[in-house]
């Protein structure tokens, strides 16, 4: 064989190499990333009387997942701080960064003494942890998927796109997992004392693991030769507010509608169906991994064969109108009707996530140019994040609460996933390739 010939054969394997490595890096870093945020979701019935003690429960639960909402306050920040790093120092620093962070707040929250022990500093440095945790999950999604983006060529987004979805939607079961593994184990009153405890550290080793494999992988190829040429943004935030104005308007409808419907199933469902289904805390946890984990697994690599087969615009319409469609029937179905229908209504109410969640993480890199992408991408997607996505737990309860209607929750996904319908009709391309 001529040199020429094992040169071009070698090439397309290092390239495919590289994908490998790099998708493994940006989806474990994910998993990692979303166990750690979004464990306090799944304790927050047994953690609200340790740092919000009293007599009303559904009070301390609210001011529990006020806590958790004010880490989605701080993501647009960490979006525009680990933004500019990405784009002016490549989006593998970026992404180590955010890691590190995480690990550290985690760890932070981990050791908190509770109310009984300091009192009102217990809850005050449980916001502490959770900005921190904010911060640097504010900066992982759009690193995440601003690095596979440039990492695939044309025709290969969408599954690349999955590999990012995939990852946040294992964090979230694995950190339903370690829920119902701790609550299994322990009893209520050593789950309350320290068994949450042990419940957030079972994500370090995943942390350890994926700095490990960030530190490994180069950067994009694109984001490489735009350096080269000194092609980088000085100030991106200031850049893409000025030159990119529509899209970050697209991409922030877009997200509204993601995040309502994807932080409902994620951070409400369970508590759901604990509070007002009346169904063991155990069960509800193993019966949430279970079927995101299952619906996730099946539906979101073929989300991605589907992006990359029909294109991103019919596929992110297909979720859009299922989630808008099935989310108040579902939600009807989870009070009164026994575990079985409620699970079917679960599974259900989870369709059209992955469909949407595929279908924007392989469109909103497309909507900017390298030189901003990542800052673009990670502000506009972790403002939706605030106004949707932390506070949607909480916005469902408070629904609940001041309606009395069980399915009012429904109301808020409609409501955003029609905002997101209407922009998708503004949206004429699926950007730049």
């Amino acid at each position: 064989m001529s040199e020429d010939v094992q040169q071009a054969s070698a090439a397309p394997a290092n390239i495919r190499r590289e994908r490998r490595r790099g998708s493994a890096a940006a989806s474990l870093g994910t998993i990692a990333e979303y166990f750690d945020l979004t464990v306090y979701a799944y304790l927050a019935v047994v953690i609200s009387p340790v740092f919000f003690p009293g007599n009303d429960p559904t009070a301390s639960l609210l001011a529990t997942l006020a806590v958790f909402a004010t880490a989605y306050f701080m993501r647009p920040i960490g979006g525009i701080v680990f933004g500019r790093i990405g784009d002016r120092f490549g989006r593998k620093r970026a992404m180590v960064a955010s890691i590190i962070m995480m690990g550290l707040a985690t760890i932070a929250m981990a050791a908190l003494p509770s109310y009984a022990a300091i009192g009102v500093l217990a809850p005050v440095l449980l916001v502490v942890a959770r900005l921190f945790q904010g911060l640097s999950a504010g900066g992982e999604i759009g690193g995440a998927m601003t690095y596979v983006f440039e990492l695939f060529g044309p025709g290969r987004r969408g599954m690349g796109a999955a590999f990012v979805v995939l990852g946040g939607i294992v964090g979230n079961a694995a950190a339903a997992i370690a829920v119902a593994v701790m609550s299994a184990l322990t009893t209520a009153e050593q789950m309350q004392t320290w068994g949450w405890r042990v419940a957030l550290l079972l994500g370090l080793p995943l942390l350890l693991l994926c700095l490990w494999m960030r530190t490994r992988i180069s950067d994009t190829p694109e984001f490489t030769e735009a350096a080269r040429r000194g092609e980088t943004a000085r100030s991106p935030l200031r850049e893409v507010l000025r030159t990119h104005p529509k899209a970050l308007l697209k991409l922030l409808g877009l997200a509204i509608a993601q995040n309502a419907g994807g932080y409902i199933v994620l951070t409400y469902v369970g508590i759901h169906l604990i509070t007002v289904g009346g169904y063991d805390r155990t069960t509800v946890s193993w019966l949430s991994a279970g079927v995101i984990l299952f619906t996730g697994l099946i539906l979101t690599p073929l989300s991605g064969l589907l992006v990359d087969r029909f294109g991103v615009m019919r596929i992110l319409a297909t979720g859009l109108i299922m989630t808008a469609l099935i989310a108040y029937p579902a939600l009807t179905l989870m009070t009164g009707s026994g575990l079985a229908v409620a699970a079917v209504a679960y599974v259900l109410l989870v369709l059209g996530i992955p469909l949407v969640q595929t279908a924007n993480a392989a469109l909103f890199p497309s909507l900017f140019e390298t030189r901003v992408r990542m800052t673009g991408l990670s502000f506009a997607f972790n403002i939706a994040s605030v106004i949707a996505g932390g506070t949607a737990a909480y916005i469902a309860t408070w629904l609940i609460r001041a309606t009395g209607d069980a399915r009012s929750p429904a109301y808020f996904v409609i409501a955003a996933t029609l905002i997101g319908i209407a922009t998708l009709t503004t949206v004429r391309t699926a950007g730049r390739d």
